[in-house]
């Protein structure tokens, strides 16, 4: 798997994210690994197709440094053109604690097409 993505953080007061802006290879595929150690309990997820939009049914998957999809498998046949969240829980205590580097993998997605995801967490 290759592809192309670009990592950015963004803190606030009470509420950081990360956001993963990727480009896939050819085949459909994108991985690729933060750059920053993080650690946290996610709150929520957001899926954002690009113009050159995804196909249908994409998947996205966040592991930690144990291997394990932190998004616990809901980010899986995401909508070719809508954007699209999965939310964690009402209580931050519903959402994966997780501490590392982060790895981004999306399958699926179709040749040279583009989209974001972003993590909000504390």
């Amino acid at each position: 798997m290759a592809g192309s993505v670009s990592i950015s953080y963004v803190s606030h007061a009470t509420v950081k994210y990360v956001e993963w802006t990727w480009t896939s290879d050819g085949s459909g595929d994108v991985s690729g690994e933060d750059t920053k150690t993080l650690s946290g309990q996610v709150l929520r997820w957001a899926t954002n197709p690009s113009a050159t939009a995804p196909s249908a049914n994409y998947d996205v998957v966040v592991n930690d440094d144990d291997g394990i999809d932190i998004a616990a498998g809901g980010l899986v046949n995401r909508h070719t053109s809508d954007s699209e969240q999965v939310l964690t829980g009402g209580d931050a205590k519903d959402g994966a604690a997780f501490m590392g580097k982060l790895s981004l993998v999306v399958s699926n997605a179709g040749d040279s097409k583009i989209g974001t995801l972003r993590m909000y967490y504390r």
